[in-house]
């Protein structure tokens, strides 16, 4: 295709990133230097900077070799906590600060939250509502696989940001349907006016066997959705994704 591949921009709480995400998971077994280098060749050569990470994915040693690699505030770091008090949320939020090796981490989510838990987490959720108000954290967020719980931290000023799972098959959504997930986070972004950015996007690898048609789905409820987050081991699977995704758009644009 003509178009160069080059992330278009997109915003999460009025920050500036890629609208293709790179889920780090992925490149978790690689050594950090080879990881590190991955990740800063999609965001110089594909402007690929929104990089998403998390205590638990072992990849953080890779993304703090990336960010060495390239100019801190030109790219966007999430990182989360499975906390469920203060002292847990301050503790994740430490150890992420002092592995990534940088003062600041632009989005910072309470994690994979399940059904019934969420008014127990307003401690942790506090601890990074402060943490943003000293500058140590650019936007506070929460993830879940649940739609009852997108749809009450919806409602929740503080929470800036909503991730979770959007794939044609619904695969790892443990509470609700596909159907449900996708009007939660329609009421997300537009009554709410959340930030809004789906992971699992090809079903956790269920979907690889059809990633453009796989990708498309996706592409179609862009309405609601500002970042794609889709987990690649390589520069090559990167590109092969990122064409699908600018193709989509171009088409949009020219038709």
């Amino acid at each position: 295709m003509n178009t160069p591949l080059i992330s278009r921009r997109s915003s999460l709480a009025g920050i500036e990133v890629s609208q293709v995400c790179f889920g780090t998971e992925h490149i978790n077994c690689a050594s950090p230097e080879f990881g590190g280098a991955i990740l800063a060749e999609a965001a110089k050569l594909h402007g690929v900077n929104f990089w998403d990470t998390d205590n638990s994915y072992g990849s953080i040693t890779q993304v703090a070799a990336g960010l060495k690699l390239v100019n801190r505030h030109d790219v966007v770091i999430s990182s989360k906590t499975y906390g469920t008090s203060a002292e847990e949320a301050a503790a994740d939020l430490e150890r992420s600060l002092v592995e990534l090796d940088t003062d600041y981490i632009d989005l910072f989510l309470l994690h994979q939250v399940p059904e019934g838990v969420l008014p127990s987490l307003m401690p942790a959720l506090e601890v990074l509502v402060q943490a943003k108000k000293k500058g140590v954290i650019r936007a506070v967020g929460l993830s879940s696989h649940c739609t009852g719980i997108i749809t009450a931290a919806s409602a929740i000023p503080e929470i800036e940001i909503l991730c979770a799972p959007l794939n044609r098959q619904g695969t790892r959504i443990d509470e609700g349907t596909m159907d449900s997930m996708v009007k939660a986070l329609q009421d997300a972004r537009h009554k709410y006016a959340k930030g809004v950015y789906v992971i699992k996007t090809l079903g956790a690898g269920d979907l690889i066997h059809d990633i453009r048609g796989s990708l498309r789905w996706v592409l179609d409820h862009h309405d609601f959705i500002d970042v794609y987050n889709i987990g690649v081991a390589s520069l090559s699977e990167l590109r092969e994704d990122l064409a699908v995704v600018n193709e989509y758009f171009d088409g949009l644009t020219n038709g």
